[in-house]
């Protein structure tokens, strides 16, 4: 079966990615946050318009370093989540962090539908501290 074969891969390289990231082949930093995500660039050249002209053009490249004041770890942990699982979390917290991601890494589905969830109202987009405990609050709204 195809879609089991396609399933299993993702699983098998999503795992690589979280527990053995010497496996992967890249690694994208956020540079403001500090924060280093270890990914292989096929996966991600395929998902993502901006990696796959990044990629394209510099074929040697092992590390991406990104400082756009747009780019939060949050919002581009969930978009990889998302490449390696189908999976897209998107909650009142977090909407805006991966409409920003997904803009800048030019995944435009992602991207419209972040847009469309913020203007049909059905988020509560009251300001959010950025303090932990303010976190249990957010409620899902969006999985795929």
């Amino acid at each position: 079966d195809v879609a089991l074969h396609f399933t299993c891969l993702m699983d098998r390289l999503n795992e690589q990615r979280l527990f053995q990231p010497d496996l992967c082949d890249v690694d994208v930093v956020l540079v403001r946050q500090k924060n280093t995500f270890p990914a292989h660039k096929g996966v991600l050249a395929a998902y993502s318009q901006f990696f796959h002209s990044l990629f394209t053009q510099n074929k040697q490249l092992q590390r991406v370093e990104l400082s756009l004041e747009a780019l939060t770890s949050q919002g581009f942990q969930q978009i990889l989540n998302f490449i390696y699982t189908s999976k897209l979390l998107v909650n009142a917290c977090n909407v805006q962090d991966v409409l920003n991601a997904a803009a800048v890494l030019q995944m435009n589905d992602i991207a419209t539908s972040c847009q469309e969830l913020i203007d049909s109202r059905s988020l509560n987009l009251t300001t959010v501290s950025s303090d932990m405990s303010n976190l249990h609050s957010c409620s899902i709204l969006h999985t795929g």
